[in-house]
């Protein structure tokens, strides 16, 4: 009988998932797997920390949709990969981390990097285990990934101790198992009856969809039941771009801190259907909705029904086989013209709105606006580009003017705000997508979390433009001291002007500086023609307060200062 060992197993079970790339930093703990990838297709690509190993899972799994898979030694491994994890868990973003571990005897000895790690990793998870036997390795992985992508997506943890991982056995004694399906449970006829018959009833609907159409690979039915119910549809999280923003039907993102509709269409809608997505800040806890409208929410997630406002009805469903029966069911059977009026307010209202919004996104002042940058860096990237955002203010900026015309082009941390995503995001986007083009866009204090990993983009040999949105300062919480304490009372926010160009033309890559409008795109259309890993260090006006700020300074105050 042939003997395989646990690492072997551990990557067998990788490939039958699908996977092709692991993010990972080398360790004791986990030398078998690293062994036994010599002689698999899978590519390791080993980042300088591992906290960017998890982010760069997390960025895989959103510009993908299929889990993204971190291997991280023990103890101080673990630890550093927990940032990434809690990221993923906010965002429902499907990571899978396998983590080595103390051999068994050895728990609680005080042996190297002994951790209790499990209880650690649980309440930012959607399952943890710990690998008890070598035979059930196989089975824990395939385990992982059913409950990574299954339900509401999410990360997993599974830990191997380093004497399963290490041990041969026997293949026959390898318990038996494979990838598992993930369920879709759809809609009951008298469920999709009853929301054809309250959009039928509505003079003024929406619907709104979250990622969970993304990751249910629903855009395409969206698009079809939009098209037959005639609703205006906003997007929100992953969802963006699952139905064009160019689309007669599509008006962008539901954030009312855009330009365009949304803030109409919350506050006057009658019918609210939200779909695959959560009621969170991002729609200040449910109060932007108008009080007297009708809800449908229907998430995959029983848990999301009835947080922060309870829905006339709610539904439990994979937002994409939902999606997909909705459109069947609204066949013919909503006036094609019953919602004429309420588009045409909502057209107006996107009009008039960014009449309001041009001159501060084409000012030509100088110092340069960050709007200005954020507009000058929207307008040349095209439509199948992919855009990694990160930092504080930058966020909300670029937030303002970017539009999302395909489904993951546009990747963010989310609900947990963690600055640092940028950097591991882009390059998991470049290496999933090495035909596309993709974009960081961060500020200059998020750019000195993951800075090194620009040496990882260069090793993988990834086409990566990073543009620093540079005020000298963390802007976001700057401008909120001020609001809060007043502007003479701002405390650890200066950063001074770093030459970041330079950090990376040091390791490698091509880098420019620039200071007015007029220089971005020809810098941009300069990184475009170099290739590699390039960088666009953009001074801009500092001290211009953004609505983020803003809202940073309410922290602490009862019902969010809200």
């Amino acid at each position: 009988m042939a003997e395989i060992n646990g690492g072997r197993m551990v990557v067998n079970a990788l490939e039958k998932e699908g996977v092709t790339h692991v993010f990972s930093i080398s360790g004791g703990h986990i030398a078998p797997i690293y062994d036994a990838l010599l002689e698999s297709d899978i590519k390791l690509v080993t980042t300088r920390h591992e906290q960017a190993a998890a982010m760069m899972a997390g960025g895989w799994a959103r510009t993908t949709g299929e889990p993204g898979v971190c291997i991280v030694t023990a103890g101080p491994g673990f630890t550093n990969a927990i940032t990434g994890m809690a990221d993923a868990h906010m965002a429902c973003a499907p990571v899978v981390c396998i983590a080595g571990t103390v051999a068994t005897d050895m728990s609680d000895r005080l042996d190297l990097q002994d951790l209790n790690q499990l209880d650690m990793m649980k309440p930012i998870t959607n399952w943890a285990r710990t690998v008890i036997k070598t035979a059930r390795i196989p089975e824990s992985i395939h385990e992982a990934f059913k409950q990574a992508r299954g339900g509401s997506p999410g990360p997993v943890f599974l830990e191997v101790p380093a004497d399963i991982l290490g041990r041969k056995i026997e293949d026959s004694k390898v318990v038996p198992a494979e990838p598992i399906a993930r369920p879709r449970p759809g809609l009951a006829p008298e469920e999709l009856d009853k929301v054809v018959e309250m959009i039928r009833s509505s003079k003024k609907p929406i619907l709104i969809a979250g990622s969970g159409v993304y990751y249910a690979r629903g855009a395409e039915d969206l698009v079809r039941f939009a098209e037959k119910a005639k609703i205006p549809t906003f997007t929100t999280g992953l969802g963006k771009g699952c139905i064009s923003d160019d689309h007669p039907l599509g008006y962008g993102t539901s954030m009312a801190l855009k330009p365009g509709a949304a803030m109409a269409a919350l506050t006057q809608a009658d019918l609210i259907f939200l779909l695959g997505t959560r009621i969170s800040l991002f729609f200040l806890y449910g109060r932007v909705f108008n009080p007297a409208a009708k809800m449908i929410h229907l998430n995959i997630d029983p848990v999301e029904l009835g947080r922060n406002r309870v829905p006339d009805l709610g539904l439990v469903a994979d937002a994409g086989r939902a999606v997909s029966q909705l459109a069947d069911a609204a066949e013919g059977e909503v006036d094609p013209a019953a919602f004429d009026e309420w588009r045409a307010t909502l057209d107006q209202a996107h009009k008039s709105a960014m009449e309001f919004f041009r001159p501060q996104i084409e000012t030509d002042e100088m110092p340069m606006h960050p709007l200005r940058l954020c507009k000058e860096v929207e307008d040349f990237l095209g439509p199948d580009d992919i855009m990694a955002l990160d930092g504080g203010d930058t966020q909300i900026w670029m937030g303002m003017v970017r539009s999302n015309f395909k489904p993951g082009t546009t990747l963010e941390s989310g609900l947990f705000g963690c600055l640092g995503v940028g950097i591991p995001f882009g390059v998991a986007a470049a290496l999933a997508n090495p035909d596309r083009n993709v974009c960081v866009f961060i500020g200059d204090g998020s750019v000195g979390f993951n800075f090194m990993e620009l040496h990882t983009a260069l090793c993988q040999g990834v086409n990566l433009t990073v543009v620093i949105n540079n005020d000298n300062a963390w802007g976001m919480v700057k401008h909120s001291q001020m609001l809060s304490y007043g502007p003479e009372r701002t405390c650890g926010v200066e950063l001074g002007d770093v030459p970041y160009h330079k950090m990376l033309e040091g390791l490698g890559g091509w880098a420019t500086e620039v200071n007015k409008p007029d220089e971005v795109r020809p810098a941009l259309e300069e990184a475009r023609k170099q290739g590699g890993v390039c960088m666009i260090n953009a001074h801009v006006k500092p001290g211009v307060v953004s609505p983020g700020s803003i809202a940073l300074a309410n922290i602490g105050k009862e019902g969010g200062g809200l």
